[in-house]
């Protein structure tokens, strides 16, 4: 008689089939997260050069404002050197006279500084355009009576200011560009001592 073989029973080579799957199965997995994970090193990598192309613009207007304030006190402009402190080229020597082009942004072709010296516009490096108008300040009064006191109190207001556009373009590592454009008020009597 032939003997017969549980079939059901037979488990020779199942737990191999198994480990196979599970290995198959952590793989594909460990695969996706490596992935995922090299993304997000992108996405953080860019973000992080981003807000330092978009940081040092910002921070190049408070440097563009102060040489809007020491070149509105020299009247004629910078007439010694267009290069202050080594380090700041300026290509307009009387760039607080300029009128207020809205449509004008700073490029590599047109600047009235350049930050830091050089001609190498490879290299990171910003670029600032001014530009300004007169106006006036509304007057303005308050009197304040203290009827118990039987005094009356005021104030009052007023002037004329330069108010100015400055847009600083800083062009970064990687291909990074960011633009901020802010305001900068002068009032007119506040000037300091002219550094040519």
């Amino acid at each position: 008689m032939k003997p017969t073989i549980d079939h059901i029973d037979n488990q020779s080579g199942s737990a191999m089939v198994v480990a196979v799957i599970i290995l198959a199965l952590l793989t594909i997995i460990g695969h996706l997260a490596t992935r995922s994970t090299s993304l997000e090193v992108q996405i953080a990598s860019n973000d992080m050069r981003y807000k330092q192309a978009f940081y040092t613009a910002d921070g190049m207007t408070e440097l563009g404002s102060e040489l809007l304030e020491q070149n509105i006190a020299c009247s004629q402009g910078f007439t010694a050197s267009p290069q202050r402190g080594g380090l700041i080229d300026v290509q307009t020597i009387d760039f607080w006279k300029n009128d207020l082009d809205p449509d004008r942004m700073p490029s590599d072709a047109d600047r009235d500084i350049r930050i830091p010296i050089g001609n190498d516009d490879t290299q990171p490096h910003t670029n600032i355009v001014i530009g300004g108008v007169p106006a006036f300040g509304t007057g303005s009064a308050l009197q304040i009576a203290a009827g118990y006191e039987g005094k009356g109190k005021s104030t009052a207001g007023g002037g004329a200011y330069l108010i100015f556009d400055q847009i600083a373009q800083h062009l970064g590592n990687f291909e990074t560009e960011s633009i901020v454009r802010i305001q900068w008020r002068h009032v007119i009597g506040t000037e300091g001592i002219c550094d040519p």
